[in-house]
């Protein structure tokens, strides 16, 4: 059985929140920002290439891999999402796995399920699964394996929402 714990910050001030509310209204803008690289960290990896093999026994788990022509894009708003929420001190060593590997699930999906895939959807698939976390972390429902083996992160019953931009 998986150890796991909650993580909770209710009455913390709003800067996660407001700066969740500004990456939305990036949304609206014909060109998203882009990243100087792509994204490397919290065992997820955003790519335009496809990863290499992988090496069989290694110490470390391979990571989530988002592969997408979007990488620049999406990179930047795991780089914004990152600071806003370690500015409150949501995240320490063992949510940081939770909340970005379910960040890349959510590319992920989006990439998997969309027929015409674009920057702003991407962008708005992780976004929606950032205000989610936020809610949970709010409620106190938020919770995360204390130590995440293989790569695992605490899976909950998920909420889909089909997210449509004008």
């Amino acid at each position: 059985m998986a150890a796991y714990y909650t993580v909770s910050h209710k009455g913390a001030n709003m800067k996660t929140l407001e700066e969740l509310k500004r990456l939305e209204n990036v949304l609206e803008e014909p060109r998203l920002p882009r990243a100087k690289r792509e994204w490397g960290g919290a065992d997820v990896v955003i790519t335009r290439k496809t990863p290499p093999e992988s090496a069989e026994g290694g110490f470390y788990p391979e990571p989530r891999y988002i592969i997408t022509e979007y990488s620049f894009e999406l990179s930047s708003l795991l780089e914004k999402l990152r600071d806003a929420f370690y500015a409150e001190e949501r995240l320490d060593g063992c949510s940081k796995i939770e909340f970005f590997g379910r960040l890349a699930n959510a590319a992920n999906r989006c990439i998997k399920l969309s027929t015409s895939l674009t920057a702003h959807s991407l962008y708005a698939a992780v976004l929606h699964e950032a205000f989610a976390i936020y809610d949970e972390m709010e409620e106190g429902t938020f919770q995360c394996l204390a130590v995440a083996v293989g790569n695992e992160i605490y899976l909950r019953p998920h909420r889909f929402v089909k997210i449509q931009l004008a």
